[in-house]
């Protein structure tokens, strides 16, 4: 239904995460760039558990490529930068999801050409930067699932 984009993850454990909750969901994970791991990383395939025979796992090793091509009118941007929630995010079938890395998040610039696209989650406390990359994929894609009831059926 959806595809969620890791640029440069640098952990493999909260990849492989991702990874078990596309597949539980039946959504693509594209990864994009150069991860801070191999694709066979143990950790990776530990996290992902027994279910990476149902991952749809793509890899676009080159970013600006990626960039260049990416059809940003059905893409949504997650970023700590920006106001507005997500949950103003209502996405249709075979939207994109961006994450940045754990580290810097998705590129200044690219956030800067596309403010339209950008959303973030929002947090209560102003001491926290940010949240586990895993838990943020799990609660943005929840909410997007939420509104086609999970892909059973309408409401």
């Amino acid at each position: 239904m959806f595809t969620v984009v890791l640029v440069e993850p640098q952990i493999p454990q909260n990849t492989g995460n991702i990874a078990r909750l596309c597949a539980a969901m039946e959504m693509e994970l594209l990864i994009v760039g150069k991860p801070g791991f191999f694709l066979d990383d143990r950790r990776l395939k530990r996290a992902g558990l027994d279910y990476w025979e149902f991952v749809r796992m793509r890899h676009e090793p080159d970013r600006d490529k990626f960039f260049a091509g990416l059809d940003i009118s059905r893409s949504y941007l997650l970023t700590t930068k920006v106001d507005r929630p997500y949950t103003e995010i209502h996405p249709q079938p075979g939207d994109y999801f961006l994450f940045g890395s754990e580290t810097a998040g998705l590129p200044a610039w690219f956030l800067h050409d596309n403010p339209q696209a950008c959303y973030t989650i929002p947090m209560k406390h102003a001491g926290v930067r940010s949240l586990n990359l895993a838990t943020s994929v799990g609660i943005v894609m929840a909410h997007a699932l939420a509104q086609f009831n999970f892909g059973y059926g309408s409401f």
